[in-house]
This record gives C-alpha cells, sequence and structure tokens, in this order.
C-alpha cells in the first residue's frame, strides 16, 4: 500500500505545474525556447513529439492547464515501453524546432513506463552520451550578433571528459564554437565559449559546478562590449572577450547535447533551454528558471 501511494505520488508531482509560464517576461527577445513544462503563456502548441519503443509509433505530448507536461497523456500512450525525444518544439512562437530522427539518438524521456524525473519529481529528458537534437531554422542564430543568451536547466555526470549542453560552430568549422556551453570536469567548472572571428582558441568564462548537480547555468556573449558572463545558479563570472565587434557573418551549426564535429556529448538530463540573441539580465533569468527547476 505505501509502494502505491509513494508511485501515486511521483505522478503527481510530475503532473504538477510552474505557478505561471517562467518566460513571459522575455517573450519578445526569444530566439528560440524548450521545455518540458509551458514557458509562454501565449505559445498553445505541444511541448514534444515522441516515439514509443515498443513499435516506433509516434505522438505529439501537450499540456495540461495552467502548464505541466501531460503526463497522463504521455503515460498513456506509452504503456510499459519507453518513450524518447522526435521533437522538443519550440514555444517562442518563432518555429525552431529541435529534432533528431536517428532512434540511436534520441534524448530518453520515459523509461519502462516510468517518467525520467528531476529532484522535485517533474520530468526530464535524459542524455546519456549518445544523443543529441538539431534545431531547425537557427544557422543565423550568431550571424552578426551584438550580443547572444544561453540559458540551460540541467546537470552533468559526466565524471571527467568535457561534455556540452548547447553549442553553435564558427561558420563551416565545426572544430570550433562560435558560443557554446560545456561542463568540464577535470576543472569541476561550467565554461562559456564565444568567438566573434574566426580566430582559434576562443575565450572562456568559468565557473565552479559540482559534477552530478541541477543547476540553473547562462552563458551571455556580449559581443560589442567584448566580454563573456557565465552564470551558475545566481552567481555569475565575467571574462575579457578580446574584441568588441559583432559576431561574424556566417551559419552556425547548432545542437543541443553535443558539439558540432560530434564530440563532447552530454551524459546528464535537461529539462529547459532558452536562446536569445539580446543580453538578457542574467538575474532575471535565473530567478524565472528557479521557478521551473524539476
Amino acid at each position: 500500500m505505501a509502494a502505491f501511494g509513494f508511485a501515486l505520488d511521483l505522478a503527481r508531482r510530475a503532473s504538477s505545474p510552474p505557478a505561471r509560464p517562467s518566460l513571459d517576461a522575455f517573450a519578445g527577445t526569444l530566439y528560440a525556447a524548450y521545455g518540458l513544462a509551458r514557458l509562454v503563456s501565449s505559445y498553445s502548441g505541444p511541448g514534444a513529439r515522441v516515439r514509443r519503443s515498443s513499435d516506433g509509433a509516434e505522438a505529439d505530448i501537450g499540456f495540461t492547464f495552467p502548464g505541466a507536461l501531460d503526463v497522463a497523456g504521455l503515460l498513456a500512450f506509452v504503456g510499459s515501453a519507453s518513450a524518447f525525444i522526435v521533437t522538443w518544439y519550440d514555444q517562442s512562437g518563432n518555429g525552431r524546432h529541435a529534432t533528431q530522427s536517428v532512434t540511436a539518438s534520441q534524448p530518453r524521456l520515459v523509461n519502462a513506463g516510468a517518467v525520467d524525473i528531476g529532484p522535485n519529481g517533474h520530468p526530464i529528458l535524459v542524455f546519456s552520451g549518445a544523443q543529441s537534437l538539431g534545431i531547425a531554422g537557427a544557422a543565423g542564430f550568431a550571424r552578426n550578433a551584438s550580443n547572444l543568451t544561453v540559458g540551460v536547466v540541467g546537470m552533468s555526470s559526466a565524471p571527467s571528459l568535457t561534455t556540452a549542453f548547447f553549442t553553435a560552430s564558427r561558420g563551416g568549422n565545426l572544430s570550433w564554437y562560435r558560443v557554446g556551453l560545456l561542463h568540464t570536469p577535470t576543472l569541476s567548472a561550467v565554461r562559456l565559449a564565444a568567438s566573434a572571428n574566426d580566430a582559434d582558441n576562443p575565450p572562456l568564462a568559468s565557473r565552479a559546478y559540482t559534477t552530478g548537480a541541477w543547476a540553473r547555468l547562462i552563458g551571455r556573449a556580449r559581443f560589442l562590449d567584448g566580454a563573456l558572463d557565465i552564470g551558475v545558479n545566481g552567481g555569475s563570472t565575467s571574462a575579457t572577450l578580446g574584441t568588441s565587434v559583432a559576431s561574424a557573418d556566417s551559419d552556425s551549426l547548432v545542437r543541443i547535447g553535443i558539439s558540432p564535429n560530434s564530440g563532447a556529448p552530454l551524459a546528464g538530463q535537461m529539462s529547459t533551454l532558452v536562446l536569445s540573441r539580446s543580453a538578457l539580465d542574467i538575474a532575471a533569468l535565473d530567478a524565472a528558471l528557479q521557478g521551473i527547476m524539476p
């Protein structure tokens, strides 16, 4: 009976929404926004499209009122199978959905009939070192940018090798970042790498991070100010970018959970990703993300 009650509590917690969509204050400045709860009040579409492991069938999973992922609908579709992300829908209204067509590379949302959940009982995506998503229509994310902001709610369990939460390539050079939010376990730090030009060795801003800890991670490249900022759970550190010019006029390959050249795959979990071509206020964005910690 106690086990049954615990299972009911987990289901209740997984379907409990935040008090209100957390990114409404930033709605006009979002380039893309992905979450397993409704992030923007005006968004009325589904949160994710999932693939059922038992037969490969797919279904869109929406939100309940006022904004939790429809866990009941998800489990009714999946049954005792597992579910993997085919599409993580962009809630900004810009249609820049994150997708993965290769089944072995799709992040997991349900494991053998149980929703993957974070420490607060809310749904999460699991990346086990071989999963990633690409963002459609985002080649111009960093092109001629004065500022870029990347916000992540997630965790990295990588024990030794650098792992990527988010990356955008420097033009056609897939070995270097125009911007990248990374975890480097050997330094016990998360790092923001960014470069306005095509020079090698992009500058880095670093801040302490404990492997395996859920955190709010915010990277901000202020190209015209020649500065980088990295925030972890409300605290932030800045570094010098080296130049004070807009980002180069070139396209980027933009990816979630892996680097542009398919290195540094994420071993960890994620529930939210926010992208902007504005220098969003770190404290305000951190407060918004704190309300949707999974």
